[in-house]
Order: C-alpha cells, then sequence, then structure tokens
C-alpha cells in the first residue's frame, strides 16, 4: 500500500505542472501617461515629459497593483487590485517610464527599456513578446504608446481574440491582455482614473 501511496504522490506533482500549464497568464499594457504637447515641446520628442496631469495619473496607477509584501497578495486581490508586478518593461520615451516610475518605486523593481514598446512598433513583434513573457510567468507590466495599443487591438479583433466590453487607449489606462497555451484569448480595459 505505501508503494501504491508514494506513486500517486510522483503523479500529483506532473497534475499539478499539468494545470499550472493550461493557467492564463495576464499581461498588463499601459499607454503612458498625458505629457506635454508635441507642439509645445521643441527637444527630441522621446525627450518630451509628462504635465502635470500625467503624473497624478502615473502615481493612480499604483492603486491599481498590489505593491505590498508577497504574503499581503491573497487580501489584496481579494479587494480587486491587479496582481503585484515582478517585471517592468518601457518604451525608451521619457513620458513611458516616467509613467512607470511610482509603480517601480512602490514595488522595488527596476525598469527595462524594450525596443518592441516603441512608438511605431510592429503589432505582430508585440504579440510575440507578449506570448514569450507569458511562457515565462510573472506578472509583466509593459508601458507603451497609444498607435501601438491600437494596433494589437486590431490584430487581435482580426484573430478574434474575445474583448471584455470596449476597448480604447486613453493615456494612462491598462489593457489586460491573457493568454493562454501560447495565444492571447481574451482582452480588458481599464479606463485611466479621473485625476
Amino acid at each position: 500500500m505505501s508503494k501504491k501511496d508514494s506513486g500517486s504522490d510522483k503523479d500529483r506533482p506532473r497534475s499539478r505542472a499539468n494545470s499550472e500549464l493550461a493557467t492564463p497568464v495576464c499581461t498588463y499594457v499601459v499607454r503612458h501617461a498625458t505629457a506635454l504637447a508635441r507642439g509645445a515641446w521643441t527637444a527630441s520628442d522621446a525627450l518630451r515629459p509628462l504635465n502635470d496631469r500625467g503624473h497624478r495619473q502615473a502615481q493612480a496607477l499604483v492603486g491599481h497593483f498590489d505593491t505590498g509584501p508577497d504574503k499581503a497578495q491573497s487580501h489584496k486581490h481579494a479587494s480587486g487590485a491587479l496582481p503585484k508586478p515582478t517585471l517592468l518593461m518601457s518604451s525608451r520615451a521619457e513620458r513611458c517610464l516616467a509613467t512607470l516610475q511610482p509603480l517601480a518605486q512602490a514595488c522595488g523593481l527596476p525598469i527595462v527599456a524594450a525596443e518592441f514598446l516603441a512608438e511605431g512598433s510592429d503589432a505582430d513583434i508585440f504579440l510575440v513578446q507578449v506570448k514569450e513573457l507569458a511562457a515565462a510567468g510573472g506578472v509583466p507590466v509593459l508601458c507603451t504608446h497609444g498607435d501601438v495599443i491600437l494596433s494589437v487591438v486590431d490584430v487581435l479583433v482580426a484573430a478574434g481574440t474575445r474583448f471584455e466590453g470596449p476597448v480604447e487607449a486613453k493615456k494612462g489606462s491598462i489593457l489586460i491582455l491573457e493568454t493562454q497555451s501560447g495565444s492571447v484569448e481574451s482582452a480588458r480595459y481599464i479606463p485611466p482614473d479621473k485625476v
């Protein structure tokens, strides 16, 4: 009997591993917060900073996520907070980096700059990266530009991805992409806070 018991114990981790493979992974795509108007900025567009409202939006972004110690996560999730980020990635544009800065400080994480998040980036390349991040697990939060998000939405609509409600790409908003078995299965939009 003990041999059967130990055999069934060996089977249990495999079952867990198989169920974990089927568990959806969410990637949180943030559109950068409100920046100074292009026409009011004479230096490089990559250096264009957030305006006062944008700084408030960046601070408000922190409130959407669990930023407490790991042991506090289950309590906060019950109250509706998004899970604690494990990876922060951003376009190199100052307005994107500044949008994630308060969240980075709250979570104690660095911000990794990535070319696939740059303005004008290809949606298909973006989605390949999202699928790779999902395969790695964790809670990635990506900050990019409105044109990239709208292109991604177009590709996902054409692919038949399920959208939970309408999607916009307002500054400071979050688009949640749920990936399962290597495919983006659904998307949900969280509008920016009114600040």
